[in-house]
């Protein structure tokens, strides 16, 4: 499937969406992530190795990449339900639980309509980086996504509770 915008200037950031499943893989319940935050990015985070032969050529060959996203600030607010699941990770001290996730990034400058080109990712890690804070309680995390990747497509972009993901056959 070739890339193609589906746009008529420039990308809005609003259009990279970032959903995390807080229910169950069989009843997954989308959670966008991102409220409160004013820039959010999608870290690529390369592993590259770069030679230059004997002529003076430098070649430089990309491994891999450890694709993360961190939101912060995060403020822990009614209804944030995974604001809520990692703070009881935490408070159990059950880390394992922290690389059980899927992720799901809606590319809403591809597709149109109900037909959003989406990544839904397996067995990422989402941790909290710290829980404080000044006035309110903030706990700002990043999520590790896995490279564990279905494409596919979504039906919207906004409400998460509309979202519903098919994968491409």
């Amino acid at each position: 499937m070739a890339t193609t915008f589906n746009l008529t200037g420039e990308a809005l950031r609003n259009k990279l969406l970032t959903y995390v499943n807080v229910g169950t893989k069989t009843a997954p319940e989308w959670e966008i992530q991102g409220v409160k935050t004013e820039d959010a990015a999608y870290e690529l985070n390369p592993d590259v190795t770069t030679v230059t032969d004997i002529l003076g050529i430098t070649y430089t060959d990309v491994n891999k990449v450890e694709p993360q996203i961190t939101i912060d600030p995060n403020t822990l607010r009614m209804g944030a339900k995974l604001s809520e699941k990692l703070l009881d990770i935490y408070r159990r001290r059950a880390f394992e639980e922290f690389q059980q996730f899927e992720v799901l990034t809606v590319w809403g400058m591809l597709g149109t309509g109900s037909n959003y080109e989406a990544d839904l990712e397996e067995g990422c890690t989402i941790h909290p980086n710290s829980i404080g804070g000044s006035s309110r309680v903030d706990m700002p995390y990043t999520i590790l996504l896995s490279n564990k990747i279905t494409k596919g497509t979504v039906n919207a972009l906004f409400p998460a509770s509309d979202i519903q993901f098919t994968p491409t056959v």
